[in-house]
């Protein structure tokens, strides 16, 4: 036994662990290396930068001191952390010099549009969205055609995260470069002579990517795979698509409450028309009137730049027909899909049991996009060609939609400044009016230059009488077009009416700009017959002016609703008119329109010196009535009596000077004008109003331009003279 327990401890004495001593330290092992010396460490520079400090350069470097060659080099690193943190180092470099290699910078950051990695791609969205609009265009320009390439490639990656980072880096590039992005997309898209298929521009590569973005074509499978991103995913896709196609059309949002219903006068139209027919007026030295026509700008005229409302549909890509069968063929590719997402974001987005958000809901932005989309590529189709697959899409559209209308989802302001239920009833408007039989020109069969009211007013029945046909032909069919005409008169009728709710939200001027094209184009619309006062063009008309008269004097919506008002009795009393419009004798909006009319003067003196801008369209209206002279308004047909022009004469008088029974003389606003245009333009008025001035008004001026005394005296006094 203990020759056995030997052997067994000699067998195991590699594994035994010796025990410890008290007071004895542990043994210290034959191979041990003695560790007890000391040694100061010692920091050296990198042997790139200890040249540079011996060169004395000034290149700018990273906080790690890294040069910007040094810096591109690593955008190659196989580690993603290196790869993201090199793109602060890059903004670090070029803060110093924005412009510093701009083609190297480019090439190197375009390789990361598809990068792998998550953090990677949204660290150069935020560096592009401070590199981009630091850049002048002309600079940015010879370098762009690589990273479009670029981004057209990630927008047809196989993962759809990158897609949808490529998306948004489309969007990001078309805020400030749109021009580039949409190239020529859809003038020059037209099919070759031999091809019997249109097919979309081939030679822009970003559409075919947003296309593939939003789940369009591609291979077997890719549907599904973008779906995997939800709702939110789509929503980025179907955004970039819509500014994509806004960018191509030409849309511009500072005139995006006017698009589509009306235009620039042509110049020179009325002052050529009237050449020869009577004496030469000179008002002011750079305002010469000819029988009550402004020379070298159209008729009626508010200022240089004018508006004729009316000729809805005019002009636009839709006009060639290459460019139309592109929009075509987009719009039918994308209709099944923006149904589809509608339909699924819209029963969320408009339940009953919604609660109030602070931001736009991603189901509420889906409804906005697929509905804005579909207004934006269906509009120039449908204004150029009567396409029946077209309008049937939209119309499948408008009346999925019509279940929720008038939309009134609580969520906050959207980037234009409109809330997204009411940017969603806009849309809805527009659409029904889009669907709605058009307007017909009017044809004048009279062969005399200028027909007169008796001629105009049976060309605008007859015209009346086609548009009542083709409504009632549309509502024999199985599907009608101008079926929601009827809702969105009454949601506008409900928008202008007065709140009787303190919480209900105000009409903002923003909100008022948006609905002026909605309300126009529901004034044309024929009236029943006969006529009635509960037709749509008289109680929206009702609507309209009796909000307009219930503003102050120096709103911001006020000023609106007068260019408004002056724009539609500009159509209305046009001696060569094109438009069917004309508002009946008994339509009790003739009433409102005279009270408009007659309060013009006590609007301009209440304005005062806070809008100048606003004073003088309003001057310039009351030059121009006066010019034409009572007689050219003929009742009952013109909206304007001249038998009220005695009246407005002398209430001019208080805007030049009045005596205030407590103050005594006093000074009116036209004093305090600083802009000496405006002052010339309240003489002008005043000279051609003397004609209906029972003296009340000369004195008034006389006191005001002695207290102005110099230059304002001396034209005063050589025009009244002269």
């Amino acid at each position: 036994m203990p020759k056995a327990n030997k052997k067994k401890k000699e067998k195991h004495a590699d594994f035994s662990k010796a025990k410890l001593k008290l007071g004895k330290g542990k043994k210290q092992a034959s191979n041990a290396t003695d560790t007890s010396f000391k040694a100061r460490s010692i920091a050296l520079p990198g042997q790139s930068n200890l040249d540079r400090v011996l060169a004395n350069t000034d290149e700018p470097v990273t906080n790690g001191g890294l040069t910007l060659d040094e810096v591109l080099l690593r955008f190659r690193h196989p580690n993603g952390g290196v790869r993201k943190e090199s793109l602060g180092g890059l903004k670090d470099i070029l803060n110093v010099g924005v412009s510093r290699e701009v083609g190297k910078v480019v090439r190197a950051i375009g390789g990361l549009v598809s990068d792998d990695d998550a953090g990677v791609r949204k660290a150069l969205l935020n560096f592009l969205g401070w590199y981009i609009p630091s850049l002048p265009e002309s600079m940015l320009t010879p370098h762009l055609p690589l990273l479009l390439l670029q981004t057209s490639s990630a927008l047809s990656h196989i993962f759809p995260e990158i897609r949808l980072d490529a998306s948004k880096l489309v969007s990001l590039l078309l805020d400030h470069v749109p021009r580039h992005v949409t190239g020529s997309w859809p003038r020059t898209s037209a099919p070759a002579a031999s091809s019997s298929k249109t097919t979309l521009d081939s030679g822009n590569n970003i559409l075919e990517g947003l296309r593939l973005a939003v789940g369009l074509g591609g291979e077997a499978g890719q549907n599904a795979q973008m779906g995997k991103l939800g709702l939110a995913g789509r929503l980025t896709g179907l955004q970039t698509l819509l500014e994509f196609v806004k960018a191509a059309l030409g849309g511009d949002d500072t005139r995006a409450a006017f698009d589509g219903w009306m235009e620039e006068l042509a110049s020179g139209e009325a002052g050529g028309r009237d050449k020869g027919k009577g004496r030469e007026v000179v008002v002011s030295p750079d305002i010469v009137l000819v029988s009550g026509s402004l020379m070298g700008v159209g008729e009626w005229g508010v200022e240089s730049d004018c508006w004729e409302i009316g000729r809805l549909g005019t002009g636009g890509p839709g006009d060639d027909q290459a460019t139309n069968d592109v929009l075509v063929e987009l719009y039918l590719q994308l209709a099944p899909l923006l149904l589809s997402t509608f339909l699924e974001a819209a029963p969320t987005a408009f339940a009953p049991s919604a609660t109030v958000n602070t931001t736009l809901d991603t189901p509420i932005a889906l409804c906005l996009t697929t509905a804005s989309l579909t207004l934006t590529l269906a509009r120039p189709i449908l204004r150029s060609t009567p396409r029946a697959d077209v309008r049937n899409a939209v119309s499948d559209f408008l009346r999925r939609m019509a279940p929720y209308f008038p939309f009134r989802a609580q969520s906050g302001p959207s980037p234009t400044g409109l809330t997204p239920a009411l940017e969603l009833n806009l849309v809805y408007s527009n659409l029904a009016i889009l669907l709605a039989p058009p307007v017909p020109p009017l044809t004048l069969r009279n062969g005399r230059k200028e027909a007169g009211w008796r001629e105009r007013v049976k060309a605008v029945e007859e015209a009346w009488k086609g548009m009542r046909e083709g409504q009632a032909g549309s509502r024999g069919k199985k599907k009608s077009d101008g079926w929601a005409m009827g809702e969105v008169a009454e949601w506008v009728i409900e928008a202008l009416a007065p709140s009787k709710d303190a919480l209900a939200p105000v009409l903002t001027p923003t909100t008022y700009a948006a609905l002026l094209p909605i309300v126009w184009s529901l004034l044309v619309q024929p009236p029943s017959s006969p006529p009635t006062r509960d037709d749509t063009p008289t109680v929206v008309g009702q609507a309209f002016f009796a909000h307009l008269l219930r503003q102050g004097s120096s709103s911001h919506t006020r000023a609106l609703g007068d260019r408004f008002t002056i724009n539609l009795l500009q159509v209305h009393e046009q001696r060569h008119p094109t438009l069917p419009f004309f508002i009946v004798p008994f339509s009790p909006v003739r009433g409102l329109i005279t009270q408009w009319a007659e309060n013009v003067p006590k609007t301009i003196w209440e304005i005062g010196t806070k809008d100048p801008e606003a004073t003088g369209v309003l001057l310039r209206f009351l030059l121009y009535t006066a010019l034409r002279g009572k007689e050219s308004f003929q009742q009952p047909y013109s909206l304007l009596s001249g038998l009220s022009f005695e009246a407005l004469a002398g209430k001019l008088a208080v805007f030049f000077h009045l005596v205030h029974p407590v103050k005594g003389s006093t000074m009116g606003p036209w004093t305090r004008m600083g802009d000496l245009s405006t002052r010339r333009l309240g003489l002008d008025v005043a000279i051609t109003w003397l004609t209906w001035d029972g003296g009340a008004l000369r004195n008034a001026v006389d006191a005001a331009v002695r207290a102005r005394g110099g230059a304002d005296l001396a034209y005063w006094n050589s025009r009244v003279r002269g």
